[in-house]
């Protein structure tokens, strides 16, 4: 066992071994030592590799002297060792500082026994949340991260190797594809029907965004830049090459229908649920036909019809609306609990975010657990931006729909959370701005949505982008985009929603 690292001249905090160099350091006051005693020490503690890389706060100005002699004195009893005088000083410590976070956590390292470690993790962090150390423990403890330190993940240069399912018809060799009308697949050239057809599992369950920050903030987890992804074929050898954000394609060369599973450096999640594609080409050309201005129909030429399923984080969680301690009477604001769920935050940045709430609502009741066999041959987007950054958007989406409940105003069963800057403005006035609104047990699962897209070419120039929900077939047009013009991010919507025709 490594002798205890000596204290700072200058400040006496416990010195720590140079992450810069030879010998000790103090992260306080920055003051190093590098004679032979110093290189020894901190060589000892280097090759020793203790468990734990806990400082106590040695210099923390509002610290009584008493609570500081006993953290730092439980703590050089760990290192040494000696958990039965740790954990005698830390109860002491916490008969007097009940809410000390980092007693509580030094307590959890002198036990073996899970249900002591959780109990004082759990009490380290109600004292202060995301305590890093206690954090880390948990998540430990619970298995979302392992015990050693993340791997390093350097961005990748070119593209990254990848792995795919493929889905051939076994009698011609062609590819299968799921058939909407048939609700199983089939093959694209014979039309042979092979009798195993997707599952209707349940969707995969939620996951406490708590996870994937603690994954994200120990370094397992990162934002990826990945430019392209390529994989082999399978069926015919052939290399592939897939732009970032496709989760399936074709390949060029057999017609085989390739579908992700990973790639070489674990730059994305597989969805946990989707909702097949209801409508079939057909349908949703007819839904379009429907809901466009009888002046523009002439005028359209031609159309390009295509189905995708998008990527949306799929958000749920507790608002808890606070009310002042002496309200004003007859407030028509009422404090609670409240549950949010079904709020949707694109994955994709296409297409805009009018047009997706105008989608809205899809049945989210009818999703089903994630088969790659629904996506054989229907193009499926990965998502480009990640959980961590669409939690932003569910958050101010819960707080806001938490307002509009504390207002007697209904939630909507599914709605989009929105991006744009300056969304969800709390209400004005001097009761709001008491008014606190708390997000607790925020979870989120990845599913993918149908939709099909469509650009209807007009006569003299230009074409109308117009999208039909491939549940629902609720269509939205979108405004026009004339030659040689890019069409913005969030298209106007200027065609209200029109149910889907009946067949003739």
């Amino acid at each position: 066992m490594p002798l205890p690292l000596p204290r700072c001249s200058r400040c006496d905090a416990r010195l720590i071994p140079n992450p810069d160099g030879d010998g000790l350091w103090c992260q306080f006051c920055g003051a190093a030592r590098d004679d032979p005693e110093a290189r020894r020490l901190a060589a000892g503690a280097q090759s020793a590799g203790r468990d734990h890389d806990y400082i106590p706060p040695a210099r923390a100005l509002d610290m009584p002297p008493e609570q500081h002699r006993l953290l730092d004195s439980a703590w050089a009893c760990i290192q040494e060792g000696d958990l039965v005088s740790a954990r005698f000083l830390l109860h002491d410590a916490l008969r007097r500082f009940t809410d000390e976070a980092d007693a509580w956590y030094l307590l959890s390292l002198t036990t073996g026994d899970p249900a002591e470690q959780r109990l004082s993790l759990e009490r380290a962090l109600a004292a202060q949340p995301y305590h890093a150390y206690a954090w880390r423990a948990r998540g430990v403890l619970d298995g979302v991260i392992p015990a050693g330190d993340a791997p390093d993940m350097p961005d990748p240069h070119g593209p990254v190797e990848a792995e795919s399912v493929i889905e051939a018809c076994p009698v011609c060799g062609g590819a299968l594809r799921f058939d909407p009308a048939l609700g199983g697949l089939a093959c694209y050239h014979c039309g042979h029907r092979p009798g195993a057809s997707p599952g209707r599992g349940a969707p995969g369950a939620y996951t406490r965004l708590d996870h994937a920050l603690l994954r994200r903030r120990f370094g397992f987890t990162r934002a990826w830049q990945i430019g392209a992804r390529v994989l082999v074929c399978q069926n015919c050898a052939a290399q592939i090459t897939l732009g970032a954000a496709q989760l399936s394609t074709v390949c060029p060369f057999c017609d085989s229908a390739h579908i992700l599973v990973q790639d070489a450096v674990g730059s994305f999640d597989q969805p946990d649920a989707l909702l097949p594609f209801r409508l079939d080409r057909a349908a949703a050309a007819r839904a379009i036909h429907a809901a466009l201005d009888p002046v523009l129909r002439p005028r359209v030429e031609r159309g390009d019809l295509q189905g995708v399923y998008l990527p949306f984080w799929a958000f749920e969680g507790l608002a808890t609306v606070l009310l002042p301690v002496a309200p004003a009477p007859r407030v028509p604001v009422r404090g609670g609990v409240f549950a949010v769920s079904a709020v949707l935050v694109s994955g994709a940045r296409s297409p805009g975010q009018d047009v997706l709430e105008a989608l809205l609502p899809y049945d989210l009741d009818a999703l089903t657990g994630y088969d790659a066999r629904y996506l054989a041959l229907w193009p499926a987007r990965l998502y480009e931006d990640d959980v961590i950054q669409a939690s932003l958007a569910a958050r101010a989406f819960l707080k806001h729909a938490g307002r509009g409940a504390a207002l007697g105003r209904r939630l909507p069963p599914v709605a989009l959370a929105r991006t744009d800057h300056n969304a969800y403005h709390a209400p004005g006035g001097p009761l709001w701005e008491q008014i606190r609104v708390e997000i607790e047990g925020l979870s989120y699962r990845l599913i993918l949505l149908p939709v099909w897209f469509a650009a209807l070419h007009l006569s003299g120039g230009g074409y109308l982008p117009a999208y039909v929900n491939g549940q629902t077939g609720e269509v939205v047009i979108a405004a026009r985009v004339d030659p040689g013009v890019s069409p913005r991010s969030a298209s106007r919507v200027i065609r209200p929603l029109a149910p889907l025709p009946s067949r003739p």
